[in-house]
């Protein structure tokens, strides 16, 4: 009985943080690169013309983001469809910031309940164990409150596919494989995984900077970490019997989840070579590795988001190591030493992604995503694993710690509902404005990153407004 009542309260307050995360996602302004992804800029085009990067590869075609397909088919197909549905609902302004929303809700909840599967094992959303899991992990998804350290869902939507989007399809690839390797659920691969997983591993790899390298380093620390284990176990006298014995003892589900992904991240960072962006923004890459430590330093210590998970982290870990000690204990804190070499590995490769100017010192909220839900996991998974193992008369102290540091993170995600305010008084200004050219009275900016002083220069902007059906004419704007 008990259960079942926790279970409705731990539903409710999921559904009530996800309600007050979707307000939030609402409220956030457009950002600067949504109508060149949209309509799409002259420079995107080629992206289009060639999904898989193949002019790149054999051409040598030097243009955006050759290996970030999908990323930018997935945003631009949403945002040309989902606020023409909704306009069935409401009105074409509110369409598409209740569009931004709801993509960013659905991607949160997706990266909840995929990190959630892989802490408890299971995937029924009827269990109290994977709400539980849920509840531990929600906190963390900072709108706006530590969002420019530890934020997962980015403010601007075009990010959030890049980031955010990317990082949720990697965690759905690599679902199944966890389940096996952590949670040692050992079965035949099904034939919809065995159909559509290699077709998939090619969407994972190009879509968002980020899943190229983040493949690598965690396959290669498996495979190499198997064959050691095979190796020190194989019986074969002859060294290069032994090398291959050691890689034959490989399971064979291992290399079918993990070789055509890593197939397909070289692939994804070779073409990558023919950025555009990266060739623009070069910065020699000593200098950037002279950055790192103070990014380093900055994105975790500035503010006390980062401090207070790895104490708790650190506490769960010692409870474990002294009071806890069990097989299942023993596998957590061995799985946290190798997210610890993981999270290093991917530091020290961060450098060689290129310079941003909005990321000086290469460390960013999204470039260090794979990062925080690395400790997110270890966070959610080592806190079930001692509640679970927790005699009652501790659980008094322990529970109430562990609610204080979720109700911290919750209350410093301030609402600010409203951060579009200004946006939404300005698309209304130049949608009832009879003039072909808008002087925009609020001074804030429509679709960009900076105010726009010359008319000529919001042409761009102008279709997209049109193909919202925000306007139905062309129609300049710039700001006073």
């Amino acid at each position: 009985m008990l259960k079942k009542v926790l279970y409705f309260i731990f539903l409710a307050l999921l559904i009530l943080d996800l309600g007050y995360s979707f307000k939030q996602h609402s409220g956030q302004p457009l950002d600067g690169d949504m109508a060149g992804g949209i309509v799409p800029a002259e420079d995107l085009k080629s992206i289009f013309e060639s999904p898989l990067g193949t002019d790149a590869l054999i051409k040598n075609k030097i243009y955006p983001n050759p290996n970030k397909f999908f990323s930018h088919w997935m945003f631009r197909e949403y945002f040309r469809t989902m606020p023409l549905w909704l306009q069935k609902f409401t009105n074409p302004i509110d369409s598409v910031f209740l569009s931004c929303g709801i993509a960013k809700t659905i991607i949160q909840f997706l990266i909840i309940f995929f990190l959630s599967i892989m802490i408890t094992g299971t995937k029924s959303i009827f269990k109290i164990e994977l709400l539980s899991a849920m509840l531990l992990v929600t906190p963390f998804f900072q709108t706006n409150g530590f969002h420019g350290y530890m934020s997962i869902i980015d403010p601007a939507i075009t990010y959030t596919f890049f980031y955010a989007l990317p990082s949720a399809l990697l965690l759905l690839y690599f679902l199944p494989f966890i389940k096996e390797l952590y949670h040692k659920r050992h079965s035949s691969i099904n034939l919809f995984i065995k159909i559509f997983w290699i077709p998939f591993a090619a969407v994972v790899c190009l879509s968002g900077p980020l899943n190229p390298g983040i493949v690598l380093i965690f396959s290669m620390m498996v495979l190499m970490y198997n064959f050691i284990k095979n190796y020190s176990k194989s019986s074969k006298n002859n060294i290069t019997k032994k090398i291959v014995d050691s890689l034959k003892t490989i399971r064979k589900s291992y290399w079918f989840y993990l070789l055509p992904v890593i197939v397909l991240s070289f692939y994804s960072l070779y073409i990558g070579r023919f950025n555009s962006i990266n060739i623009i923004n070069h910065v020699p890459i000593s200098q950037l590795y002279l950055k790192l430590p103070r990014g380093i330093y900055y994105q975790f210590t500035h503010r006390l988001c980062f401090p207070i998970l790895f104490a708790i982290i650190t506490l769960n870990l010692i409870l474990i190591k002294k009071y806890y000690y069990s097989p299942e204990g023993a596998k957590l804190i061995m799985v946290f030493k190798w997210l610890g070499i993981f999270s290093i590995l991917y530091l020290l490769l961060l450098p060689l992604g290129g310079y941003r100017v909005y990321r000086p010192n290469i460390l960013r909220y999204d470039t260090i995503i794979p990062i925080t839900l690395s400790l997110i996991f270890i966070f959610g998974a080592t806190t079930l694993y001692i509640i679970k193992q927790m005699k009652i008369n501790h659980k008094i102290l322990y529970i109430p710690l562990i609610v204080c540091i979720l109700v911290f993170f919750t209350y410093s995600d301030k609402p600010e509902f409203n951060k579009n305010q200004c946006q939404r008084i300005a698309l209304k200004e130049i949608a009832e404005s009879k003039e072909q050219i808008v002087e925009l009275k609020n001074n804030c900016v429509v679709l960009s990153w900076e105010k726009v002083n010359n008319p000529e220069d919001t042409e761009f902007y102008s279709h997209l407004l049109m193909m919202w059906r925000i306007t139905n004419e062309k129609k300049l704007f710039y700001n006073k």
